[in-house]
């Protein structure tokens, strides 16, 4: 992981992708960094894209969403973080057309486990990877 920062969040953004499958640019922001301008998230995010951790489509029907996925690299590092072992890998789709195609149905699961993390956020309970 040359330039990638795991002590800035960098890894928590690729640990978060690997558990969500996907997520949009503003999703991610939610989880990873609400308490920052969501510019530093899209750093982070292109920081993982350029290191070929994670990739990117673009919906055209949502307004030209940015979704974000894990590649197959990605998810093997993440795997074997301390963190996310006892946790089986979802099975990545890191093709973008097969992105394209299960985005509904994952963003709206993602959308669900955000509500969720929000809440226990709220109450001081857990943190994005727990």
């Amino acid at each position: 992981m040359i330039g990638v920062d795991v002590g800035s969040g960098d890894r928590i953004a690729l640990g978060v992708l690997t558990q969500y499958r996907m997520a949009t640019t503003e999703q991610m922001h939610r989880v990873i960094a609400p308490a920052v301008r969501i510019e530093q998230t899209r750093r982070r995010l292109a920081r993982l894209r350029a290191e070929g951790l994670v990739d990117r489509i673009t919906l055209p029907q949502a307004g030209r969403t940015r979704v974000w996925f894990p590649t197959a690299y990605g998810v093997q590092l993440a795997s074997e973080w301390p963190e996310m072992r006892g946790q089986r890998p979802s099975r990545t789709v890191s093709d973008p057309t097969a992105v394209r195609l299960k985005a509904g149905h994952t963003l709206t699961v993602a959308q669900t486990a955000l509500i969720f993390l929000e809440d226990a956020r709220r109450r001081d309970l857990f943190r994005p990877l727990d």
